[in-house]
């Protein structure tokens, strides 16, 4: 008879990561990191200076490492340094098909970093965190993530507005040409496979605590960071197709662990797949709003 295991806090591990490692789920992330792009419309902030002689840089949460990889193409400085770190290296690039200037590190983002890593960074990236993250254990991961930062170093943290998710229908011939911020569109009644979903993004507290992603702009503000801001991007008509199949992905990612929603709710079963590609195929589409979170170090810090 097997011995039961102890019960450990949030305080003590991470919530488990909810999506696979496979091919399917790399190609995911790297879909969704043009698909911000794109909305975003830059990689870096505009206002975090790129220009320093030995420019360090810092991704946490690398993933597949995309962003970190993309972002060496584009530096110019030949002696700029990318470090990316992820707590796995299943979905590292092979050393063939990255930047020679960027270096893979296999770490857990909650534990201290190597003395070699404090005060190095010029800037530190970090995105798509929320569901690695909740409310218990989010400043912990910011502490971690100031320890890396120079002095007058920037952050820039890329999530989610969960609570802001509506189900819109995109009005007939209306393309937006460029990802400018618009008001929320009003929700469409009568998608109900849709309408779970966005009731799941907007009431995650079953699968954790994520108050600290509305407030990520106080809580970098409360961490000492200076000059703190807040941008929100909101998907163009164009690109909502792509973020519907992203969505569709992601859920049927997480298909394997269908208890995480109650029985009440019926799991996430085939059906309910398929009956969200049907409503993704008639035009309907979850829209979340995205923010993203710049500030700096203090040059004494």
């Amino acid at each position: 008879m097997s011995q039961p295991q102890p019960t450990k806090t949030s305080e003590e591990v991470e919530k488990a990561y909810i999506f696979g490692r496979d091919f399917r789920s790399s190609m995911r992330l790297n879909f969704n990191h043009y698909l911000m792009r794109e909305m975003a419309g830059y990689l870096t902030h505009p206002d975090i200076p790129l220009a320093a002689p030995q420019l360090r840089i810092a991704d946490v949460g690398t993933g597949t490492g995309i962003w970190a990889c993309e972002l060496a193409t584009k530096l110019s400085s030949t002696a700029a340094r990318i470090d990316a770190f992820d707590i796995s290296d299943l979905q590292f690039p092979a050393p063939a098909f990255h930047p020679a200037s960027v270096h893979f590190h296999v770490h857990n983002s909650f534990q201290p970093y190597a003395d070699a890593f404090h005060g190095q960074f010029d800037v530190v990236h970090v995105r798509f965190m929320m569901c690695s993250v909740n409310d218990a254990n989010a400043r912990k991961l910011l502490g971690q993530l100031l320890t890396l930062m120079k002095p007058g170093g920037w952050l820039q943290w890329y999530e989610p507005l969960p609570r802001a998710t509506k189900v819109v229908a995109p009005p007939e011939n209306s393309i937006v040409p460029a990802p400018a911020p618009a008001p929320a569109p009003a929700p469409v009644a009568g998608a109900t496979a849709s309408e779970r979903l966005a009731k799941t993004w907007r009431d995650l507290d079953p699968l954790g605590s994520y108050s600290w992603v509305e407030n990520l702009h106080e809580m970098c503000t409360q961490g000492g960071l200076q000059a703190v801001s807040r941008d929100v991007h909101y998907m163009p008509e164009h690109l909502r197709p792509l973020w519907a199949q992203s969505s569709l992905a992601a859920t049927a990612d997480v298909l394997p662990q269908a208890n995480m929603w109650s029985e009440q709710d019926g799991g996430i079963t085939a059906q309910y797949i398929q009956d969200l590609q049907a409503e993704i195929t008639s035009g309907v589409a979850v829209d979340t709003p995205f923010q993203c979170i710049v500030g700096r170090k203090a040059e004494g810090g």
